[in-house]
């Protein structure tokens, strides 16, 4: 059986985003939507943080919204998600559902199982993690246990229960999970399954699970109800499911049951970079794939991810017939006033859109530790219901920002936003800070998106920049201030500060190094073999290792004292693309657990922190060290006006995260506010 989705041309002149479209019995009043997305603000059934999240963006012109991750089994509960199969589920969800339709959107829910990417702990206590087969599971290591029909007849059985409590809930629609190596994507893909019963083998027995999975949903919520599936286009893998094969079995899906959208998506944790794709990933990256879903499929609604060219140009995708919904979610986290900015025809002339710079690390990245979703160009994302709108200033007070990087720019347009006097002074000769060095690292050139957007409202806010400008406690004294906000950022140390660690058993310095800021300055002044010494662990690390590979080195030896290369940065979504990307290049090299014991010309002595044994490598061109960056103090300025703030690296190097919060918690604390204090 078939479902349809109706399809309504948007007025002429109109952006094709504003188009209403039907799904099912359903109309959504644009195309614009946001994708299920892992945000942790509720646990076990739906929060006023959500409800908040969700109804700031309804209001900001998104459409749709399909709520995520809520699951059908007690042996898929996570701790920091819904439960759907909680009959107590039903009265929280239609607090929120009711919540976002009177703010004018619509919203699905997904239902999933994670299978072999749950977590053995959950939330009542140790369980077992299931699978159509045993595997080790890609994301948490675990083996498995393979999935008996009574497993799966309860499974089932939990689909259906939750789709009905999702219906009784007042969601519009249900997404069943079929992508991204969960549950019903492990019984359709060869990666995974490997039965050699009814639920395994060809396609008939592949897809034989989700096929019941679907029936059942559909029998127990009728017919008029909308039931769709998010599945993946390609998986990405040479052993895995290809277009063709993913075209055959969304076929044999819809000739089970009537399915009334398809949400494409690809990849698995196999290749976690496809499931959560970050800046290096290329936009439009699934375009093509999204395209021949839909021209097979045209009778039925088709969401497309990952198929905008950019922001900007969203509508060519529903107008050039590619989808009939352009999926927007990472965009609307960072900017929750998108959908009306694309819809009424203004971000075509650049209308102020805050970029979503795609380094997940605000959102994936507190999320793979467990915490809330935040954003790192927006910090409000998430706590809607603590930082409402702040009202312009009826006093207002003069300030100086000290610094031109993102935590300087940021909290410049904050407080001229709020209608103060703010002036900003940088020494350099543009605006950006260390932003201008992040921009150069292959793979994370979208960084350069954030500065553009910063340079932007600092004119439109009204904020006198005064460039060349090195600012001394002197001239700051005799400025006049009500405050001062010290934003000097961070530079490459020549000595460390660290008492403990580090990466030379003599201590840093070392004779005849290179800071990595001179180094990622000019790569090509390196020389063709080099060493870097990296002794700091993090993302800033591993974007001078990749821009030094992109400058022409023809050999890099990585070196730490570190168990791992990069250890601070997580084994969740980056860092296999990171690893994949760091092993392409041929002549990279790494030793790790090891310390230097000394740099001598064109080689350098290494001790293994565990055995001693000593190495020595020679012919190198160069000796790069990575420390931990340390603030620029700005000293003298105790008297030099009634406030002074410092934030960002200037008070402690952290990520581009902690500069622009800093910023933005400064403008609510000087407009009054109660601020977190941490």
């Amino acid at each position: 059986m078939s479902g349809t989705g109706g399809i309504t041309t948007a007025a002429s002149g109109e952006s094709a985003l504003a188009a209403p479209l039907q799904i099912g019995s359903v109309v959504v009043p644009n195309r614009i939507m946001q994708t299920a997305h892992s945000k942790q603000y509720s646990d076990r059934v739906e929060s006023d943080r959500e409800t908040a999240y969700f109804v700031r963006r309804a209001l900001g012109g998104c459409g749709l919204f399909v709520a995520g991750n809520h699951f059908v089994h007690p042996s898929g509960s996570i701790r920091g998600f819904q439960d759907a199969f909680r009959p107590e589920s039903v009265a929280a969800s239609r607090r929120m559902t009711d919540a976002i339709r009177d703010a004018g959107a619509r919203v699905f829910v997904q239902l999933n199982h994670h299978g072999a990417q749950a977590q053995p702990d959950r939330p009542d206590g140790p369980g077992t993690v299931y699978a159509p087969s045993r595997i080790l599971s890609p994301s948490t290591a675990h083996a498995t246990r393979e999935m008996s029909r009574d497993d799966i007849r309860s499974v089932v059985d939990g689909w259906a229960v939750s789709a009905e409590h999702a219906r009784d809930g007042g969601f519009d629609g249900v997404e069943i999970h079929m992508a991204h190596g969960y549950l019903l994507h492990q019984f359709l893909s060869p990666l995974y399954n490997a039965r050699l019963d009814a639920y395994g083998g060809d396609l008939d027995g592949r897809t034989r699970f989700p096929r019941e999975v679907l029936r059942a949903v559909r029998d127990r919520v009728g017919e008029d109800y909308p039931v769709g599936i998010r599945i993946v286009a390609n998986e990405f893998h040479p052993d895995g499911l290809d277009g063709a094969a993913m075209l055959e079995i969304i076929a044999r899906l819809r000739d089970e049951a009537r399915i009334d959208f398809l949400d494409v998506a690809a990849g698995g944790y196999h290749n976690v970079h496809y499931v959560f794709p970050s800046s290096p990933m290329p936009y439009a990256w699934l375009r093509d794939e999204v395209a021949a879903i839909k021209a097979a499929h045209p009778d039925v609604a088709v969401f497309g991810v990952g198929a905008a060219r950019s922001v900007e140009e969203a509508d060519e995708v529903v107008a050039s017939g590619i989808a009939d919904m352009v999926a927007l979610t990472r965009a609307q986290i960072a900017d929750p006033d998108l959908g009306r900015k694309l819809v009424d025809g203004t971000a075509a002339v650049g209308s102020g859109i805050r970029h979503c710079i795609r380094l997940n690390q605000g959102c994936l990245g507190r999320g793979s530790r467990g915490l809330p979703m935040s954003c790192t160009v927006n910090p409000l994302a998430g706590r809607e219901e603590s930082r409402g709108e702040r009202p312009r200033t009826t006093a207002p007070q003069r300030w100086v920002v000290v610094g031109g990087g993102p935590a300087g720019m940021r909290a410049a347009v904050e407080l001229a936003s709020d209608g103060h006097d703010v002036t900003l002074l940088e020494r350099g000769a543009e605006l950006g800070g260390q932003l201008r060095l992040a921009r150069r690292v292959p793979g994370r050139e979208s960084v350069g998106l954030l500065v553009d957007d910063l340079v932007r409202d600092l004119e439109a806010a009204g904020v006198d920049v005064r460039l060349g400008v090195t600012a001394s406690a002197a001239d700051l004294r005799t400025a006049g201030a009500d405050g001062i906000v010290v934003a000097t950022g961070a530079l490459a140390p020549v000595t460390t500060s660290l008492a403990l660690g580090g990466a030379y058993r003599g201590g840093f310095p070392a004779a005849g190094t290179v800071d990595a800021f001179t180094a990622a300055a000019e790569p090509a002044r390196l020389g063709r073999r080099i060493a870097v010494v990296d002794a700091d662990g993090t993302a800033y690390a591993a974007g001078i290792v990749l821009t030094l590979l992109g400058g022409g080195v023809d050999q890099l030896e990585l070196i730490t004292p570190f168990e791992t290369v990069f250890p601070h940065i997580g084994a969740g979504y980056d860092r296999p693309l990171l690893l994949e990307r760091l092993g392409a290049h041929g002549g990279f090299r790494r030793r790790t657990s090891v310390l230097v014991d000394a740099v001598a010309p064109g080689a350098i002595e290494l001790g293994d922190v565990l055995t001693a044994e000593r190495t020595r490598i020679d012919g190198l061109d160069a000796v790069v060290a990575i420390e931990p960056r340390a603030s620029v103090v700005l000293d003298g300025l105790a008297d030099a006006a009634p406030r002074i703030v410092t934030i960002g690296d200037a008070f402690a190097p952290r990520t581009i995260d902690a500069a622009i919060f800093e910023a933005v918690e400064l403008a609510y604390d000087v407009a009054g506010l109660a601020v977190l204090r941490g």
